[in-house]
């Protein structure tokens, strides 16, 4: 998913970045930083993929341990 379709996802459910970040226990910051690929911490992923109820790898492929290379 790009990063706009990661937050319009957000959006719908209702979760804002500062929850996925006071969750994890970290800045809100970092949160945009994940969505937009900046920093790829597996938690924050993760977290985000939680409260949008969908699998990791489909907002992230890169974490399809399955995945070829």
């Amino acid at each position: 998913m790009t990063p706009i379709e990661i937050k319009i996802e957000l959006l719908r459910v209702g979760v804002n970045q500062n929850q996925i970040a006071k969750k994890v226990g970290t800045a809100p910051t970092l949160v945009s930083q994940v969505i937009y690929g900046i920093r790829p911490t597996r938690r924050v992923r993760q977290a985000i993929a939680d409260a949008i109820g969908k699998p990791i790898e489909q907002l992230w492929p890169e974490e399809n341990p399955n995945k070829a290379a």
